[in-house]
């Protein structure tokens, strides 16, 4: 079969499916997601560390706007934003830390906006909730400045998301010695088999790419992709082990 063939056929597969998904989307039925645990306990988190008078602390990395790491920066924020408008309930404003100051002032308005959608915006200005620019395009010295954070801010809950390599054990295992819940998520291998094995919650691979389909019940073009993705993942898994079950045995590929 014609290579080009099977590639018009995968094209059109992902067109229909994505017409289908949003179809249904947009009359509001429900669109099935896999489970990520690291999305479904956010709120957990949160909660426990608002109830026990602690903070809520969330890094985004040394991420910034304009190279290969934009998407993960973005991710980072939607997760961010959810995470700050589920604890502007508590008297303790979040720590938002990062090491670029490109992602600062745009991190500074989603916080801002997450605070205005729970109409404490008094409590934000009260508080002078900011994000800190713990370090300057340095991910070790910002692993430093985290962990000293943890430390001395009393925080509850260890929220890691963004493009983290293996500086991410350094703020992993500070989390662990103070015994404090911790999700982690990046986009560099190093940071995912970091966060893997320390983490009580990990993203890994895409995963913490599609965190605006997870997060936002109502973004149908987003849960819509997500869902075709799992889809063709199935199709490429089911194709691979055909054929390798047609060269075991001998026999022509029908592709």
């Amino acid at each position: 079969m014609n290579m080009s063939l099977i590639g018009l056929g995968i094209a059109l597969l992902t067109i229909v499916l994505l017409l289908v998904f949003g179809y249904r989307g947009r009359k509001g039925r429900w669109i099935k997601l896999r489970p990520i645990r690291a999305y479904d306990n956010f709120d957990t988190m949160v909660a426990q560390a608002v109830e026990s008078g602690g903070r809520v602390h969330i890094s985004l990395g040394n991420n910034t706007l304009y190279q290969d790491d934009t998407a993960a920066t973005l991710a980072s924020l939607s997760i961010m934003d959810d995470v700050v408008e589920t604890a502007a309930i508590s008297d303790r404003a979040p720590i938002i830390t990062t090491a670029q100051a490109t992602t600062q002032p745009l991190a500074s308005d989603v916080m801002r906006r997450a605070y205005n959608r729970r109409d404490r915006s008094e409590q934000f200005e009260r508080e002078r909730a900011a994000v800190r620019l713990a370090a300057l395009d340095d991910g070790v010295a910002l692993a430093g400045a985290v962990s000293s954070t943890i430390h001395d801010d009393n925080v509850q809950a260890n929220i890691l998301m963004g493009s983290f390599g293996p500086e991410v054990a350094l703020m992993a295992e500070t989390g662990h010695r103070h015994g404090i819940p911790q999700a982690i998520g990046s986009d560099q291998l190093e940071g995912q088999v970091i966060a893997y094995a320390m983490a009580d919650h990990s993203l890994v691979g895409e995963e913490l790419l599609v965190a605006p389909g997870y997060l936002t019940p109502d973004n149908a073009s987003a849960q819509s992709a997500i869902a075709v993705q799992d889809i063709l993942r199935w199709v490429v898994i089911g194709a691979i082990i055909l054929g390798a079950l047609l060269r075991t045995f001998d026999l022509p590929l029908p592709f």
